[in-house]
């Protein structure tokens, strides 16, 4: 299973690189939608001491709607696998209390692995490292710098905008 099947986004990295000025900006987002073959729809200006920013930095939440119902169904139907496989290993090695009562323990470890792996899927759909992007793209707002927001669609793009964007020395953040 691809990593990429739990995410119902097209873009599930996103890249941060902040400017003094709107110049800069502006300048860097046309250098890299040419050198990247990004599309227009693939950035997105933040202004300083902009308000409601949040849906430039999310602006797929249909997207992300999907990715909660994908990675929950998936990650939870690996638990639900991973639990059976681990009780019948308990239960071919003759573990006593497996033993003395297949269907209550079976049921147990089964339900305890297939919450699991939803806790899991929950995890993925929360999407901690996005925080990292959000916290920074705040404070550059906050402190009157602007931001350019970059949400490649690929691997390739993503590679590109970082090699650029490290070669220019700006300073950078971006999710998994």
């Amino acid at each position: 299973m691809s990593w990429q099947a739990l995410f119902g986004e097209r873009a599930t990295t996103k890249i941060a690189a902040i400017y003094d000025t709107r110049e800069a900006a502006s300048g860097a987002a046309d250098s890299l939608s040419r050198s990247a073959g990004l599309e227009p729809s693939q950035w997105t200006l933040i202004a300083p001491q902009e308000q409601g920013f949040a849906r430039k930095l999310e602006p797929e939440s249909q997207g992300i709607a999907r990715t909660g119902v994908r990675a929950h169904l998936i990650l939870g139907a690996i638990g639900l696998l991973a639990g059976i496989v681990f009780w019948a290993l308990l239960y071919g090695l003759a573990i006593p209390f497996i033993v003395a009562s297949p269907w209550a323990s079976a049921a147990v470890i089964i339900v305890f692995a297939t919450i699991a792996g939803m806790m899991i899927g929950g995890l993925v759909t929360a999407r901690p490292d996005h925080q990292i992007v959000i916290l920074k793209v705040r404070q550059a707002a906050e402190q009157g710098k602007w931001s350019l927001v970059l949400h490649p669609g690929n691997p390739r793009q993503c590679d590109a905008l970082m090699k650029e964007l490290s070669e220019a020395g700006t300073e950078v953040v971006r999710t998994v």
